[in-house]
């Protein structure tokens, strides 16, 4: 229960973060290489998402990784 719970934190995190950029799944995918499809299911807290690709994304959110985890609610 908690890990789910941990994965639908980090995707809300990911996607207001995403949101507050302005930016569309389309945009981060085009810019980081991982598919749009990819970053829904994370978004949605239906995939588990590796450090490489939390870095990538974290990068084209223009975050660093510490600041996004701290805002994860486990």
């Amino acid at each position: 229960m908690f890990y789910w719970r941990t994965k639908q934190q980090l995707g809300i995190v990911l996607k207001n973060r995403r949101i507050k950029c302005n930016y569309s799944q389309e945009f981060i995918s085009l810019g980081t290489s991982i598919d749009r499809m990819r970053i829904s299911e994370i978004e949605n807290g239906k995939a588990n998402p590796t450090l490489y690709i939390l870095l990538k994304l974290c990068g084209a959110l223009n975050i660093k990784l510490w600041r996004l985890l701290r805002e994860v609610d486990v």
